[in-house]
């Protein structure tokens, strides 16, 4: 076996996905697909639930550890890895350094409701272990539109998450979908996102265009007349909004889908102005 057939062989897909902040760790699967697996937009969690055994994982390691042992980095995958028990994470991390000597920190996809299920002390003790970022979804911060797409979580349960991770001293990279809410609640998605997103303290912000992913609810509720998906053009104008009404400090912020072709990110606040200025420009030279 090849060295690349012997990497491709410690994960279940042919593809691996994990964010763009974290290319280039090392990454280690240990579930599949995602605890909650219900919100209507989401193709992502193809999988049915499953956490790996410790065997499983100690054999991934092996080769990992032989194929990236110059990594001091570790992502954990699985689409919310934070909800395994804070037992086994402790464990996979502890073994996770043995056969990675150089390994001091680790990242995973994580919803906010798995924070919340952990203690404070549960986090600290995460967070000594070398736990150092989350990945989470947070699609919006409008309660209506959240609880529309079913995303099992509202804006006072992000709040209280965002809290409880600052106190661990764990850092918090969050998704926006723009485009959620629809024609008819575009300018409620970009002020309530802008609102619920000052209040906290992430990393990043990485915005996506909403896509209707085929054989999803949200498929289902567009072709019903129950939702009206909006254009690049228009989710280009809702960000500007939301952008707008955004204060947030020290935050990497990124959307890999202006207009579908179009590449817009900077440290906030420092480049919001300029950020502002070049939305506005594209909104006006691309309008349909």
């Amino acid at each position: 076996m090849t060295r690349q057939e012997r990497y491709a062989s410690i994960y279940s897909h042919d593809v691996v996905y994990c964010p763009p902040q974290e290319e280039g760790c090392a990454m280690l699967e240990v579930a599949l697909g995602c605890s909650w697996a219900q919100c209507r937009f989401c193709d992502f969690a193809k999988d049915r639930f499953h956490v790996h055994s410790m065997e499983k994982i100690e054999e991934n390691l092996k080769v990992l550890g032989e194929l990236r042992a110059d990594r001091d980095r570790v992502f954990f995958l699985g689409e919310n890895a934070l909800c395994l028990s804070t037992e086994k994470l402790l464990a996979i991390m502890e073994m996770t350094k043995r056969y990675m000597p150089k390994v001091t920190s680790f990242a995973m996809y994580a919803r906010f409701d798995d924070v919340l299920r952990k203690s404070d002390e549960e986090l600290a003790q995460l967070r000594a272990a070398g736990l150092e970022d989350l990945h989470i979804g947070f699609e919006s911060g409008s309660d209506f539109i959240l609880t529309m797409m079913n995303k099992g979580v509202l804006s006072h349960d992000i709040l209280a998450a965002a809290r409880k991770m600052e106190r661990a001293d764990v850092g918090y990279f969050v998704t926006v979908i723009l485009g959620l809410g629809g024609r008819t609640y575009r300018n409620i998605h970009a002020v309530e996102t802008a609102r619920v997103l000052s209040q906290m303290k992430p990393k990043g912000i990485w915005c996506l265009n909403l896509k209707v992913w085929e054989n999803t609810q949200l498929e289902k509720m567009v072709k019903r007349g129950e939702f009206d998906p909006m254009t690049p053009w228009e989710m280009l104008q809702e960000e500007w909004i939301m952008l707008n009404n955004l204060n947030v400090t020290n935050c990497f912020y990124m959307d890999t889908t202006a207009l579908n072709k179009y590449t817009i990110q900077g440290v906030l606040p420092q480049v919001k102005p300029a950020m502002l200025e070049g939305i506005r420009q594209l909104l006006e030279r691309e309008h349909p």
